[in-house]
């Protein structure tokens, strides 16, 4: 058998219930935020009641773009978020730099 990886059992489970709720909350804001723009219509609601606001693209372009737009930017931040969290620990770590290392070489060529 290999060696046991340092670092795993010591990460709570606190860490590990931070990575899957960034991973699993991530890509369902930015493709929630594909299906808003394909429809033209954003639905906003309010915490702690059932009323829901609809915004058209065409009636207030400026409230619906900036809802969109910021929906996506949080699923993208979520999922870095994820990996920015597997950063500490050491195979992950020397994943991203083999990663790194990868990409860095294919854009010399």
């Amino acid at each position: 058998m290999g060696k046991p990886i340092r670092g795993i059992k010591s990460m709570g489970f606190q860490f590990w219930l931070m990575v899957v709720v960034a991973f699993l909350t991530g890509p369902f804001a930015f493709i929630s935020s594909i299906i808003y723009m394909r429809r033209g219509i954003y639905t906003k609601s309010f915490k702690g009641t059932r009323r829901k606001e609809y915004i058209h693209k065409d009636d207030k372009p400026i409230e619906y773009w900036s809802s969109v737009i910021s929906r996506m930017i949080a699923g993208v931040a979520m999922v870095g978020l994820g990996f920015w969290f597997l950063n500490d620990i050491p195979v992950v770590n020397h994943w991203f730099a083999e990663i790194r290392e990868i990409i860095l070489v294919k854009t010399r060529q």
